[in-house]
């Protein structure tokens, strides 16, 4: 589907003649739980497919569904934003199926199991992507972010109709490595710092994956940075009202924020004046749960996105429990202008 070209920057070059699509699935359990699938198609077929986090229930593995519903054999890119279980529970199961030696593997930088209080299937994980990079019969591509870093420099790719150009950028934002080694010196680890913030931009198109990234973070980046408007964003740290910076990073508009829920223990998420402020700011604001908790009839709530890159024109689906958490009404369609 794609091919090197020589004398292009671009490792790949994906050729289309009609159509450029992005697919974004926010995927959300009943309590606790999120990933995100991302699938870039040209001409209706997918040529670029990557997977933020990971969750699933013994009874409902919505990754696994959608991957073998589109046919995706292996992934492209997998980000695993911190190693908090909510965001772990099944991605050993997922490297194990869906990874080949083309895969990118982002980690955060200075995770170490050795460091951190975590589950033991994440310690797991841990030992699986360190013998992901000391495998001397495979070379697998895990790699470690902080700071601003071009995420598709080892593996950058291109899509192209005629001459027109459409390169696939992936650029981090979080941890920061200042953070980082504060922590490391004085053998500190707080998860949620370490959390990895990127932004996915094709054509005109700019998608905010945050993870759980929280403001001392958020607070690093220059005001003001990301200025103009925003196609999506994913409300970090499921709309806690410790990540509320991200609406002071200078974005003017967003087409579609959305949140994900954590009900566990005395965690209620997300607040309800977070959620506000946000709604103030966006054309539509979902999440993953509904307001009220005893209406919800599913285990998990999907919110689909499908962002038309050439035309600059989108749908919302939504699935489970997920709804809209704003005043207008649901309004299935909506223009990217």
């Amino acid at each position: 589907m794609y091919f090197s070209k020589n004398n292009t920057p671009y490792k790949n070059i994906v050729y289309f003649e009609k159509s450029l699509i992005i697919e974004t699935y926010l995927i959300g359990y009943k309590t606790e739980g999120e990933a995100i699938l991302f699938f870039i198609r040209t001409d209706g077929k997918i040529s670029f497919s990557g997977l933020v986090d990971c969750f699933y229930l013994s009874e409902v593995d919505k990754i696994k569904e959608i991957l073998d519903k589109n046919n995706v054999e292996k992934l492209d890119f997998i980000c695993w934003t911190h190693p908090d279980f909510d965001h772990s529970k099944g991605l050993r199961n997922v490297i194990d199926e869906y990874m080949s030696q083309k895969t990118m593997i982002w980690i955060p930088e200075g995770i170490d199991t050795k460091e951190i209080n975590c589950s033991e299937e994440v310690k797991k994980l841990f030992e699986c992507l360190k013998e992901c990079t000391t495998n001397i019969h495979a070379e697998y591509n895990v790699y470690s972010v902080s700071d601003k870093k071009d995420m598709m420099y080892y593996n950058s790719f291109c899509f192209q109709k005629d001459v027109a150009r459409y390169p696939l950028e992936i650029t981090s934002y979080a941890p920061n490595s200042n953070i980082i080694r504060k922590q490391n010196y004085m053998e500190r680890f707080i998860k949620n710092d370490r959390s990895i913030f990127f932004v996915l931009a094709l054509g005109d198109v700019r998608i905010f994956l945050t993870g759980d990234v929280e403001d001392g973070t958020l607070e690093k980046i220059p005001s003001n940075y990301f200025y103009d408007n925003v196609h999506i964003i994913k409300i970090p740290h499921h709309g806690s009202d410790s990540s509320v910076k991200m609406l002071d990073l200078g974005w003017d508009e967003c087409d579609v924020a959305f949140s994900t829920v954590y009900r566990k223990g005395n965690n209620d998420l997300p607040i309800l004046d977070v959620m506000e402020q946000y709604n103030k700011r966006v054309k539509h604001l979902m999440c993953t749960g509904k307001k009220v908790q005893n209406q919800e009839s599913e285990k998990y709530g999907i919110i689909k996105i499908i962002t038309d890159v050439l035309n600059n024109e989108y749908s919302i689906q939504k699935e489970g429990n997920a709804e809209y958490w704003e005043s207008a009404s649901d309004l299935e369609k909506g223009s990217n202008s």
